[in-house]
């Protein structure tokens, strides 16, 4: 099996953007994510939460089902199960059935200020159908893996601004 571990961060709020989003907003966006996937990927087309626990130290997760539209799902799945464990006010790890996980992280820089906040995404790609790292096929997945990391990224952060500005967030 081989497993791509990918990470990519943007700027939320580049130059010329507007409105800003502060760290609290996204925040918001991100647990809309967890609830509503469908506002942020096309190509999920209902989320159902199963089951919502508070952890000791006050944490809360998540499980949720995600239903994909025809031929969305890389794999052909028509449905795939997540936990969602989340960390106020920056990070949601989304833990998939197979164990996969996939991290959504917003961070200030150095500044503190909104024109500082990023956003990252780390995912694990895990490619059971795939044995050797170097073949011709790892590197063809790689690289399709890679771009969905970007647009997953690139799409989000469009969503949450989009949402702000329609008052929805």
């Amino acid at each position: 099996m081989v497993t791509f571990n990918l990470s990519y961060t943007v700027p939320i709020n580049i130059p010329g953007t507007q409105p800003l989003l502060t760290q609290s907003q996204v925040w918001e966006c991100m647990k809309r994510k967890v609830r509503n996937a469908s506002d942020f990927v096309a190509g999920i087309t209902k989320t159902e939460i199963l089951s919502e626990t508070i952890t000791p130290d006050g944490g809360l997760v998540i499980e949720r089902r995600v239903t994909f539209a025809p031929r969305f799902h890389p794999a052909g799945a028509e449905d795939a199960v997540e936990t969602c464990k989340l960390y106020e006010p920056c990070r949601i790890d989304f833990v998939a059935a197979d164990g996969s996980t996939i991290t959504s992280v917003v961070s200030s820089g150095p500044t503190a200020k909104p024109e500082d906040l990023h956003y990252t995404y780390v995912f694990e790609w895990r490619h059971k159908h795939i044995e050797d790292y170097n073949s011709d096929e790892a590197v063809t997945q790689r690289g399709v893996d890679w771009d969905i990391t970007q647009a997953t990224v690139n799409i989000t952060v469009d969503t949450m601004r989009r949402l702000v500005r329609e008052g929805v967030v």
